[in-house]
């Protein structure tokens, strides 16, 4: 595995997507992402196509989206601020506030080791190399930013269909479990 903190941009994602091969044996597999884990999911599937087989994208970013939500730049701002100060404690309860309030207490611990994390930028993806069947999953109550990501790429990508989960924001699988469970396991099964 690699130390975020010591590779720059490039190599850290060039190492995340050899981690990642290494780790489905180089046999093709379904990918499921969630958020930022989505946005990964999405960039190795356009680079490795040939190691995916299908594709699930729930509440996804993409590099390119340009973001008009006043509250999402200001929480942006605020969150690189903290990020560059090493304030993670604040950090985490940021994040935990603007994307999982009624998660807080569950996900506090996880969030709080995660923030530290410095991750690969992923700059642009080819989404027309991602062919492969793809669901894109968004929270019926998440940002509205997202659900325009979503719509966007059930459009762009060439294989994709676009599933609105109700009563989920921006972590559906969490929010909504039973419901984004079958809705992937149904997905997954055809």
């Amino acid at each position: 595995m690699w130390d975020g903190f010591e590779l720059d941009g490039e190599l850290r994602r060039h190492h995340l997507e050899h981690d990642l091969a290494e780790t489905v044996g180089g046999e093709p597999v379904a990918l499921v992402g969630a958020s930022y884990g989505g946005l990964v999911a999405l960039d190795f599937a356009a680079r490795n196509p040939e190691l995916v087989t299908a594709l699930v994208l729930l509440d996804a970013p993409l590099p390119d989206h340009d973001w008009s939500d006043p509250d999402f730049l200001a929480y942006a701002e605020e969150e690189e601020r903290l990020f560059e100060a090493g304030d993670f404690d604040a950090l985490a309860e940021l994040d935990l506030s603007y994307w999982a309030p009624g998660l807080a207490d569950r996900l506090r611990p996880m969030t709080r080791r995660s923030v530290e994390f410095d991750v690969p930028e992923i700059e642009a993806v080819d989404l027309a190399a991602v062919r492969m069947p793809a669901l894109v999953g968004v929270g019926e109550l998440d940002k509205p930013d997202f659900r325009a990501i979503a719509e966007r790429l059930a459009r762009e990508l060439p294989n994709a269909e676009l599933a609105v989960i109700p009563g989920a924001g921006h972590l559906p699988s969490m929010e909504q479990p039973e419901a984004t469970g079958e809705l992937v396991n149904r997905f997954l099964k055809r």
